[in-house]
């Protein structure tokens, strides 16, 4: 499964480190790249104690908004940090310089 290898190769285990902090910015978004870190560990089941929807996480969401379903789908196709802030940039109703 090539998706699969490709975020393993990009995913943090959360069950042995944090995510990203919530104050760091993807796509100008506050939250966003550790919505990304949960959500791609929890697509491997490596989300530890860390829940991806999160109040936090949906609050992102409703900043940029987008569907919390499409963005663990596009996730899910192994894209890197890099494509997940053009996926963003494109797909964020209220997107940030």
């Amino acid at each position: 499964m090539q998706n699969e290898e490709k975020l393993k190769a990009l995913a943090k285990d959360l069950r042995k480190t944090e995510p990203e902090h919530a104050s760091k910015k993807l796509a100008g978004f506050e939250g966003a790249a550790r919505c990304l870190d949960k959500c791609r560990a929890s697509l491997l089941g490596w989300q530890g104690e860390y829940q991806y929807g999160c109040p936090l996480d949906q609050m992102f969401f409703e900043e940029a908004g987008i569907d919390q379903e499409e963005f663990k789908n596009f996730v899910a196709t192994g894209a890197s940090d890099q494509e997940v802030e053009g996926w963003l940039k494109e797909q964020a109703h209220a997107a940030k310089p």
